[in-house]
C-alpha cells in the first residue's frame, strides 16, 4: 500500500478531531492537518437560508456550524456543531474562548406501549397491556443541518434521528441574554395508541476528571430532598438515578460546570401520589460524564398512563442546560430562579389558592394529640399557599354512612380545619361528593354545612340536630340543587373528561343542575402529558371552549388532586395555583370570601412561572378585539394566545413573544379580528409549557 494511504488510515483520527482544534486547543500535527480532508467523512449540509439578522449567529467555518451569543453579563458564547456524521455532534461550547464542553453527544431512550380507552384517558397502565412494552435506544447520524431564527432565538435542526417508533431530529434552540440552551428530539410515529415516556441527556469528553487506570474523579452537585447541598464523586459505568430537590443537578465540566433540569411541569406525567422517584441521572466513566432526566414505567399505583403520542404528531423530547465557567452551587440556584425556588411568588392584590387535596387528614387528626401539625401544612405554606381547599373522606372516613357517624366526621372536619387556619394560612373543607349530579363533582360551602348522602330515591329532609344544628339529609338532584341555593353553594366538576369524570360535563350539559349558577364549571391540571402540545391542560382548556360556545358561562379553576404529601416530595412539578384578587386573607370563619371571589371569576390561573396580574379584553371594533396583559416570566417566553369562538368553532390568534428574555416584566397589547365573537380568552405560555390563563369574557 502507498505510503499516504498507510499515514491516512493511522492519522485518521487526529485528523478529523483536527477542524475541532479551534475550539479544544489541542496541539494537531502538520500532516494530520494536511491529510484530514482525505481522512474524514462527508460533511452533511447546512441550510441558513432561515436565518435573520438578530442577536444570535450561525456561520459555517470549515465542517462546523458555529453558534455566536452573548449572555446577560456581555459574555460570548460560542457552540460549535460537527457536520461530519461520524464525529461527536457538539464540538465545543465556550465562554470568552474557554471550552465548558467538549465532544458531547445527546442521549435519548424511550418505553413505548399501548394506550386503552383513548389519549384522556387517566385509569391505564401501559405494562399491562397484552402487548407489552418495548425499549428503544435513540440513534443519530446526522443527514443534513439547518437553522432557523424565529423572533431573537436560533434553532439549530440535524435531521437524522430514530428511537424505535419515532423519527425525526435533534434541535438546540438558543436565546439571546442567557446561558440557557434547549435540547430536543422532536420526532413522531404513525403507530396507534401509542403511549411512551423518555430520558434525555448529554455525554461528554472530561480529561481533566481522568485519572490513570481508566479511572475519573468527577463532582456531581445537587440539592437532596432536605433541601442538603450535596457533592458526589462517582467513578462508575451504571446511570445512577438521584432524589433531589428542584428537579436539577450539576456537573464540573472541562471549563466551568453544566446543569440539567426538564421542563418544570410538562415533564411528570399525571399521578394520584407525588413521590420524589429520582428523577435526574449522572453516570462517569472512562473519559465521560453522562447527565440527564429520567421517567420510570412504574410508580407502583394501579394506575400510571405515561405520554401520549398520537399518530403523526411531533413529540418535542425537551430537555434543558445551563452553563457557567463557576463552580456548582451558584449555577443551581440559578436553575431554582426559573420556578422561583418551587414557589408561587406574591402578586400584591392576590392570594393563591390551591383545591383538590386528598390528605385523609380529619381521620388522622382525630387520632392525634390536639396540637398535632398535619405534614402538608409546613409544605403548603413554604411553597407559597394561602389557601388550601382540601377534599377529606375520599377513600378515608364514611361519607355514605346515614347515622351520627357522618356528622361526628364532618364536625371534625371542619373543627380540625379552624385548628390549622390562621392569619398566614387558611384551611377550607370542601369534599369530592361525587353523588347524584353525575361523574366526579367538588363542593364546597361558605361555611360549614352538615348533610347526609342519602342513596338515590331516598327521602330528602331537613332537620335541626343538637350539637350539630342544621342537617340535610339528600337523595335525589332537586334536594341537592335546593341546599345548593340555600347554602350558597360551589361545584365544579373535577377532572372533566377523564378519570371517573370521563363522559362527564357533557352527559349533564342540559340539566338544571349543570345550568344553575352554583355550578361553576370544572378543575384544570396537566392531564394527560403530550409533549406535542405547546401548552399544558388542553383537556379543559377545550372543555372551556366547548362550554362556552353552549352559550354557558362556566370557568376553570386550577386543581391539583394529589394524595398524602410530605416535604420529601416531588409535589411542584405536579402543582399549579389560582391567584385570587383579595386585600388581605380571611379568617377561618369568613373563608367564604375566598370562595365568592372564585365564585365571580376574579383569578387567573399559574403554574407559577408565568403571570398576568392585569389582562384584559375589549372590543377594539366591530368584529376585532384587542388583547392587553402585564406578565411576568422566569423562563422565556413562546407566545400569548387570544382564543374566541362564535357559538359554533373555536378559533385562536397567536401572538408571538419569541423576543422576550429570562424574567421579565413586560406589558403586551394585540389585536385580532373576531367576527361574530361571543367569548373570548386570553393564555400566555412560555418554551416549557408552563403558562398562565384567565377564563373567558362573553360579549354583552
Amino acid at each position: 500500500m502507498h505510503t499516504t494511504h498507510w499515514l491516512t488510515l493511522l492519522l485518521a483520527p487526529l485528523a478529523c478531531a483536527a477542524r475541532s482544534a479551534r475550539f479544544t486547543g489541542a496541539a494537531i500535527p502538520r500532516l494530520t492537518l494536511l491529510l484530514a480532508p482525505l481522512a474524514c467523512a462527508a460533511t452533511v449540509p447546512l441550510d441558513l437560508t432561515g436565518l435573520k439578522p438578530g442577536p444570535i449567529s450561525v456561520t459555517r467555518v470549515g465542517d462546523d456550524a458555529i453558534v455566536r451569543w452573548q449572555d446577560a453579563e456581555m459574555g460570548n458564547w460560542e457552540a460549535a456543531f460537527n457536520l461530519e456524521p461520524a464525529r461527536p455532534l457538539i464540538t465545543a461550547i465556550r465562554r470568552n474562548g474557554v471550552n465548558i464542553v467538549e465532544n458531547a453527544v445527546p442521549l435519548y431512550t424511550a418505553t413505548t406501549g399501548k394506550r386503552r380507552g383513548g389519549f384522556d384517558e387517566f385509569f391505564d397502565f401501559p405494562p399491562s397491556h397484552p402487548e407489552g412494552t418495548r425499549s428503544h435506544q435513540g440513534r443519530f447520524q446526522a443527514t443534513a443541518a439547518r437553522a432557523v431564527t424565529t423572533g431573537n432565538r436560533v434553532e439549530i435542526i440535524f435531521d437524522g434521528f430514530q428511537m424505535g417508533p419515532f423519527n425525526g431530529s435533534i434541535r438546540y434552540t438558543f436565546y439571546p441574554g442567557t446561558r440557557l440552551i434547549q435540547q430536543a428530539a422532536v420526532a413522531s410515529t404513525n403507530e396507534p395508541d401509542t403511549a411512551y415516556f423518555y430520558d434525555a441527556g448529554l455525554r461528554m469528553a472530561l480529561p481533566r476528571d481522568s485519572r490513570p487506570g481508566n479511572n475519573m474523579e468527577s463532582e456531581i452537585t445537587y440539592y437532596d430532598t432536605e433541601g442538603k447541598l450535596t457533592v458526589e464523586h462517582p467513578n462508575t459505568s451504571e446511570k445512577l438515578p438521584v432524589q433531589v430537590r428542584y428537579r436539577t443537578l450539576a456537573a464540573r465540566a472541562q471549563g466551568g460546570t453544566i446543569a440539567v433540569f426538564p421542563a418544570p411541569h410538562k415533564y411528570f406525567m399525571p399521578r394520584d401520589f407525588t413521590t420524589n422517584m429520582a428523577y435526574l441521572w449522572h453516570t462517569s466513566w472512562r473519559g465521560q460524564v453522562s447527565l440527564g432526566i429520567r421517567q420510570l414505567p412504574d410508580d407502583n399505583s394501579r394506575f400510571y398512563p405515561w405520554m401520549n403520542a398520537p399518530p403523526g404528531t411531533a413529540q418535542r423530547m425537551n430537555v434543558f442546560y445551563l452553563l457557567s465557567g463557576g463552580p456548582a452551587q451558584p449555577l443551581l440556584d440559578e436553575v431554582t430562579q426559573f420556578t422561583n425556588r418551587d414557589k408561587f411568588p406574591r402578586l400584591p392584590g392576590y392570594l393563591t389558592v390551591a383545591p383538590h387535596w386528598h390528605f385523609a387528614y380529619t381521620v388522622q387528626a382525630m387520632a392525634k394529640p390536639a396540637n398535632w401539625v398535619p405534614p402538608f401544612k409546613p409544605v403548603l405554606m413554604d411553597m407559597g399557599v394561602d389557601a388550601a381547599i382540601i377534599a377529606d373522606f375520599h377513600g378515608d372516613g364514611h361519607p355514605q354512612d346515614q347515622t351520627e357517624l357522618r356528622l361526628k366526621e364532618l364536625k371534625a372536619y371542619f373543627d380540625n380545619c379552624r385548628a390549622q387556619s390562621g392569619k398566614d394560612f387558611l384551611l377550607i373543607p370542601s369534599e369530592e361528593a361525587n353523588v347524584h349530579y353525575g361523574g366526579h363533582w367538588a363542593v364546597s360551602f361558605p361555611k360549614p354545612v352538615y348533610w347526609i348522602m342519602a342513596p338515590i330515591g331516598s327521602k330528602s329532609s331537613i332537620a335541626e340536630v343538637p350539637g350539630y344544628g342544621t342537617v340535610y339529609t339528600i337523595g335525589s338532584q332537586k334536594a341537592l340543587l335546593d341546599m345548593m341555593h340555600r347554602e350558597k353553594g360551589f361545584a365544579y366538576q373535577t377532572h372533566p373528561r377523564t378519570k371517573g369524570s370521563k363522559e362527564y360535563p357533557d352527559k349533564i350539559r342540559n340539566t338544571e343542575h349543570f345550568l344553575d349558577d352554583t355550578y361553576f364549571g370544572a378543575g384544570w391540571k396537566q392531564m394527560p402529558a403530550d409533549m406535542a402540545s405547546p401548552r399544558m391542560g388542553e383537556r379543559s382548556l377545550t372543555l372551556l371552549d366547548d362550554m362556552s360556545n353552549w352559550g354557558l358561562k362556566k370557568r376553570l379553576l386550577a386543581e391539583v388532586d394529589v394524595f398524602q404529601i410530605d416535604h420529601t416530595h416531588e409535589l411542584y412539578a405536579h402543582m399549579n395555583i389560582n391567584y385570587v384578587r383579595a386585600a388581605k386573607l380571611p379568617s377561618y370563619d369568613n373563608y367564604g370570601e375566598l370562595i365568592n371571589a372564585m365564585d365571580k371569576g376574579d383569578f387567573f390561573v399559574s403554574t407559577g412561572e408565568v403571570l398576568m396580574p392585569e389582562h384584559s379584553i375589549a372590543e377594539a371594533s366591530a368584529g376585532k378585539l384587542k388583547a392587553t396583559a402585564q406578565i411576568q416570566n422566569t423562563l422565556p417566553l413562546q407566545f400569548a394566545e387570544l382564543v374566541w369562538g362564535d357559538g359554533q368553532q373555536t378559533h385562536r390568534h397567536i401572538f408571538s413573544l419569541e423576543s422576550s428574555r429570562p424574567f421579565e416584566k413586560l406589558k403586551i397589547e394585540f389585536e385580532a379580528p373576531a367576527p361574530n365573537w361571543r367569548w373570548a380568552r386570553l393564555a400566555v405560555w412560555d418554551i416549557a409549557g408552563n403558562g398562565a390563563f384567565a377564563n373567558p369574557v362573553w360579549k354583552k
